[in-house]
Order: structure tokens, then sequence, then C-alpha cells
């Protein structure tokens, strides 16, 4: 099966990741340095590279595949979810130095949810960090922001954006024409993840 466009094409490392803020380059840089990073809040628009970021950072680190938790909270958002799989991994030693819990769409956990969230990242903050990302960060309870580092991800440059689509076309051998290619930026910005699915979706003739 053909690999998905938004998976291929995904950066892998901190130099072909797109930063709008500089200041963010050497904060990012600056963590995987000393080796660890605190729990951390990414926020921003849908399909800006949260997620991304999240996996760059964990790679970065050299964190055991055994060490990582990746649960898209807008499907498991309930205080079972958390009691029976976060608890249940981050209570057991880890590999490394520690372990990470990757809790996407984390605006979508319940407030109950979100306050069982607290209870445990409070305690078994030595052994385990949480990267929550989310959409709107006003859903996101006080006590989880005061917990975490807020770390709010810019949309990308629109030129920027077209360069990274009109990439993929040329790297797939996809003929297109700029103005429709130029449609589909306008239509999906600044959501890239979107844009490169439709994309894929349609140009499945090789045009």
């Amino acid at each position: 099966m053909k690999k998905l466009w938004t998976e291929q094409y995904r950066p892998t490392d901190i130099d072909s990741y797109v930063f709008r803020d500089e200041s963010q380059r050497k904060q990012v840089k600056g963590w995987i340095k000393s080796g660890a990073i605190p729990h951390l809040l990414f926020s921003g628009a849908a399909g800006v590279g949260k997620t991304t970021l999240a996996k760059i950072l964990i790679t970065a680190l050299d964190i055991d595949q055994y060490d990582v938790l990746e649960i898209n909270a807008s499907r498991e958002n309930s205080v079972d979810s958390i009691r029976d799989k976060v608890t249940g991994f981050v209570s057991t030693l880890p590999f490394g130095e520690f372990k990470i819990v990757l809790l996407d769409e984390a605006d979508y956990m319940s407030p109950n949810g979100q306050a069982a969230l607290r209870g445990v990242m409070e305690t078994y903050h030595d052994t385990a960090r949480f990267i929550l990302t989310c959409n709107y960060p006003h859903k996101v309870i006080p006590a989880l922001h005061s917990r975490c580092q807020g770390f709010h991800i810019d949309k990308v440059d629109p030129i920027e954006f077209t360069a990274r689509v009109a990439h993929i076309m040329l790297e797939e051998n996809v003929e297109f024409e700029l103005d429709v290619l130029d449609n589909y930026v306008k239509a999906t910005y600044p959501d890239l993840r979107k844009c490169i699915n439709l994309l894929q979706m349609n140009s499945t003739t090789g045009k």
C-alpha cells in the first residue's frame, strides 16, 4: 500500500522543522542538549506541526520505544483511560532516563479526565514527562497549564506552506499547475496536513 504523504514527508529532525520563532528553535535545542524536557503543552491550529515537533523531541532525546505512550485524547478522553492506560504505563520503571506520554488533542479530554491527569503528573514527575498537544488551550484546565511549559506554534508562512506542498508534488512526479495548487493552499491554510492529504487523494492519476 502506498505510504501516506503526511507521514512520508513529516520532518524527522530539528533542522528540517520550520520554526516561526528563532527563540523557540533555541529552546528546543537546549532541551535536546540537556537531555531532558519539562512537561509541555503545545498549542496551535490544526496541522501546524505540534505532534511532529513532539515526535522530533522524542527521537532527538533517544527515548526507548518502550518508554513512549501515544494517546489520541479525542478518542480516549475519560477518567478510565487515564487511570488504566496512563497510570499503568508510568507506574513501572523506565528502560531509560524517563518515560514520555504524548497526549494528542488534550483539549478533548473531559474535565474529570484532565483532573485525573494532573494527579498522575504530580505523582510520577520523577520518572515520566508529559507532552500535551491542543488546538484550543482555553479548554485545558488551569491546573494542567500550571504544570506544563506552554509552547504556542504559529502558522507556517504561506510562502513556506506552498513551497512544502510543491516540493512533495515534484518528489512524487505529479504534474500540476501553480494556479490549481494555489487553490488547494487557499482552501486549507494553515492546515498543512489537510492540504497534503487532499493533494494525495486527488493526484492518483499523476496529475
